[in-house]
């Protein structure tokens, strides 16, 4: 099971509307662990989002695969290798041999600030959020905070 690194009890302090809940994306666009890596990178340029949530069929998170986990196609394009060679292999290989095992995950009650510095602590632009039976609910990304610190400046505009 993928680690959480947020505390399950709820901080008083932090306004409901500065949970996860209120800005991940969900459902979150998956895929599954057994399926070929061109399927993963089929799934990433059909909903524009450059990290899948990897799950059993049960939806149960077991990692997560980046475009950079898949970039190394690219690498052998422009190395020469044949763009027929290279579809063929991304179909043989699979989701779970190029994955990264055991993400950092947050639940929909984390708020964004810890979501935020978990992200910047360890370098990763993305986390899945689980519920508590380790189903995939949803993903944050650097954007999603984004999108919440912009509304949280334009509203502090107006109050001015």
């Amino acid at each position: 099971m993928a680690k959480t690194t947020t505390t399950p009890k709820r901080r008083a302090s932090v306004p409901a509307e500065e949970e996860i809940r209120f800005w991940m994306r969900a459902p979150a666009v998956t895929v599954n662990l057994a399926a070929p890596v061109s399927e993963a990178l089929a799934l990433m340029r059909e909903h524009n989002v450059r990290r899948l949530p990897v799950v059993i069929d049960t939806g149960e998170l077991r990692g997560i695969i980046t475009q950079g986990d898949i970039r190394g196609a690219d690498l052998l394009r422009v190395a020469g290798m044949d763009p027929f060679d290279i579809a063929d292999a991304l179909r043989r290989v699979k989701v779970y041999e190029v994955m990264s095992e055991d993400p950092i995950t947050v639940s929909p009650q984390t708020s964004l600030r810890e979501a935020a510095l978990l992200m910047i602590e360890n370098k990763i632009g993305g986390l899945p959020v689980v519920d508590e039976h380790g189903a995939v609910v949803g993903i944050i990304t650097e954007s999603d905070l984004f999108e919440a610190l912009v509304q949280n400046l334009d509203g502090k505009e107006y109050e001015s």
